[in-house]
């Protein structure tokens, strides 16, 4: 699956900047929010 962000800023309003690309998978994506997880305990 893809991951997309979207961006709707004063300069982006009416017509919101969006950035798609192919995703990780879930098991990367996980490691990398437990991974962001743990540096914020630190």
């Amino acid at each position: 699956t893809d991951n997309i962000v979207r961006f709707q800023t004063d300069r982006y309003d009416e017509t919101p900047l969006i950035v798609q690309g192919p995703g990780a998978g879930p098991q990367v994506t996980a490691a990398g929010v437990f991974t962001d997880l743990l540096r914020l305990m630190s």
